[in-house]
C-alpha cells in the first residue's frame, strides 16, 4: 500500500531544498566570478605594470639591451611585499628577448619561457611556463621599437587560485553562524508560508469532514477562497453531492410511493383473511400479512428520516414523552405476558428532541421484545437526570458478534426470516442521529439480555437578556 504524505510537509521540504541549492549555485557562481573577476584584475595590472616598465628596457654604452630594475620597497617590509622583482618571494618574473627568441636578460625567479610574438603597440597576454619549468604564469609581451626587443613580464596563476581559496575559506569561517542562521530562519518561514497558504484548503476539508447523508441536500463544499489548483476538485465534489442527493431523493420517492400502495392491497388482504375460520393456514397467512404490514411501515419510517426535511426539535420533558409513549404502547405487551418496571419518570427531564421521533424509537424497542423474547421477560425502563433513556430486558440477548452501534439495515439477530426485518435497530439509531443524540447496545453477558442507551443533547444555558 502506498504511504500517504502531508502536502504541507512535502512543499516545506521542497522549498527548504531549493532554497538550499540555490544558496550552494549562488555561492558557486560568485566564486567563479570573484575567479573570473579577480583574473581580470590581474590581467589588468599586468597590462599596466608592463606599460609602466618598458622605457626602462635600454641599450648599454657596450651595445648589450637590458631591464633596468626600478626602484624597489624596503627589505624590511614582510615578504612577498619585499620586493616586485627581488626579494624571498617576488611577484614579477622577465625575459628580454631577440627576434629569435634569444634570452638577451632575465629575472631569476618566473623569468617566462617562450619565443615573441607580433610586433604590436599593445600589451599582448598570454600563458606559459617558466624558463626553469615552474608555473603555468600569466605573461605581457611588449615590442619595444627603440631597442628592436620584446620585453616579457610575468606572474604566477597559482596566486589567483590560492586568493580565491583562502577567500572562499575565509568567507565560510567567518559568515559559517549567520549562513546556519539564515537556513535555520529560511526553513521556518518556508514552513509557516505553507501552512499559511495550505489554512484555507484545510477549512474546505473540515467543511468535507462535516457533510452526511442527513443533511445532504444543505452541505456543500465553499472554496472561493482555496487556492486555484484545488477549484476543479471542490466543483467536482459538490456535482458528486448533487449526483448522490438526486439518486437518494429518487429512491426514498420510489420506497415511499410503493410502500403507500402496498398498505391498501395488504389492508384488503387482511380483512378478507378475518373473514375465514380459524385454523393453522389462516393464522400463519396472518402472521405474514402482519409481518409485511411492519416492513412497509419501517419502510415508511426509513424513507421519511432518510429524507432532506428538517425535523422541529424543541425542548421537552423527556420523562413526560416516555411516560406519554408507555401509556399508549406498553398495555398491548404487558396484556400479551410481559412485564414493565418503569423508573425516573417522575422527575422532569429537559432534552432537545421531537416526540414522534421518540415515540418511533421505543416503539420499536418494544416491538423487538415482544418478537423476539418470551413472554415473561421483564423490561425496564430508567430515565435519567443526565438525559439518557435505557431500554434493558432480561431476554436472551443479541449474539456477541452484534455491532453496539452504527446498525445496519436489513441485518438480524438470528436466521429467521419471520423474526423481523432487519431494520428496527437502524431506524432507532436514525431517528435518535436526526435529534442530535446516540444510541449505542451496551455490552452485556450472553444471555443476559440486551440493554439499548438513547442519549439526547440537553438545551444549552439561557443567555442574560
Amino acid at each position: 500500500m502506498k504511504r500517504t504524505y502531508r502536502l504541507d510537509v512535502r512543499l516545506a521540504l521542497v522549498v527548504t531544498v531549493m532554497s538550499a541549492l540555490t544558496l550552494i549555485v549562488a555561492g558557486t557562481i560568485l566564486t567563479l566570478e570573484f575567479a573570473r573577476g579577480q583574473f581580470a584584475i590581474e590581467e589588468r595590472g599586468l597590462s599596466t605594470q608592463i606599460r609602466e616598465w618598458a622605457p626602462s628596457v635600454r641599450s648599454g654604452p657596450d651595445g648589450k639591451v637590458a631591464f633596468i630594475h626600478p626602484p624597489e620597497p624596503s627589505s624590511d617590509i614582510d615578504a612577498p611585499y619585499s620586493g616586485l622583482l627581488t626579494g624571498l618571494r617576488p611577484v614579477y618574473g622577465y625575459t628580454v628577448v631577440d627576434v629569435d627568441g634569444v634570452v638577451l636578460d632575465r629575472s631569476e625567479s618566473r623569468a617566462p619561457s617562450g619565443r615573441p610574438g607580433p610586433a604590436t603597440a599593445d600589451p599582448v597576454l598570454l600563458s606559459g611556463p617558466a624558463l626553469d619549468g615552474s608555473g603555468p604564469l600569466l605573461i605581457a609581451e611588449l615590442y619595444i621599437p627603440k631597442a628592436g626587443v620584446w620585453f616579457r613580464l610575468a606572474r604566477g596563476r597559482a596566486d589567483v587560485s590560492a586568493l580565491t581559496s583562502t577567500f572562499f575559506a575565509e568567507s565560510l569561517a567567518e559568515l559559517g553562524w549567520a549562513a546556519l542562521t539564515m537556513t535555520l530562519v529560511l526553513i521556518m518561514t518556508a514552513v509557516l508560508i505553507v501552512r499559511v497558504s495550505l489554512h484555507d484548503l484545510r477549512r474546505v476539508a473540515a467543511q468535507a469532514g462535516q457533510i452526511t447523508f442527513d443533511p445532504l441536500g444543505h452541505e456543500r463544499l465553499v472554496g472561493a477562497a482555496a487556492p486555484a489548483e484545488v477549484q476543479p476538485l471542490i466543483l467536482a465534489v459538490n456535482q458528486a453531492l448533487d449526483s448522490i442527493e438526486a439518486g437518494a431523493a429518487a429512491q426514498r420517492d420510489f420506497s415511499i410511493h410503493a410502500a403507500h400502495e402496498l398498505r391498501t392491497p395488504l389492508s384488503d388482504l387482511k380483512l378478507r383473511l378475518e373473514t375465514l375460520p380459524h385454523d393453522v393456514d389462516r393464522h400463519a397467512a396472518m402472521r405474514d400479512l402482519d409481518a409485511m404490514a411492519r416492513l412497509i411501515e419501517q419502510l415508511l419510517n426509513i424513507a421519511r428520516l432518510d429524507g432532506a426535511a428538517a425535523f422541529a426539535l424543541a425542548p421537552l420533558d423527556l420523562s413526560e414523552t416516555v411516560a406519554q409513549v408507555l401509556r399508549e404502547a406498553a398495555p398491548r405487551l404487558v396484556s400479551a405476558g410481559w412485564s414493565l418496571e418503569l423508573d425516573g419518570l417522575e422527575t422532569p427531564v429537559e432534552v432537545t428532541g421531537e416526540p414522534t421521533l421518540i415515540a418511533l424509537v421505543i416503539r420499536n424497542l418494544l416491538d423487538n421484545v415482544r418478537k423476539h423474547t418470551p413472554a415473561g421477560t421483564r423490561v425496564n425502563v430508567v430515565v435519567s437526570a443526565d438525559g439518557a433513556v435505557s431500554f434493558r430486558d432480561t431476554g436472551p440477548g443479541l449474539p456477541r458478534s452484534f455491532p453496539v452501534s452504527g446498525f445496519s439495515r436489513f441485518v438480524r439477530g438470528n436466521e429467521d426470516p419471520r423474526s423481523g426485518s432487519g431494520l428496527g435497530l437502524a431506524i432507532c439509531e436514525s431517528a435518535m442521529r436526526r435529534m442530535g443524540g446516540d444510541f449505542i447496545l451496551e455490552p452485556a453477558a450472553r444471555g443476559m439480555g440486551a440493554t439499548f442507551r438513547m442519549r439526547f443533547q440537553t438545551p444549552g444555558p439561557t443567555p442574560p437578556s
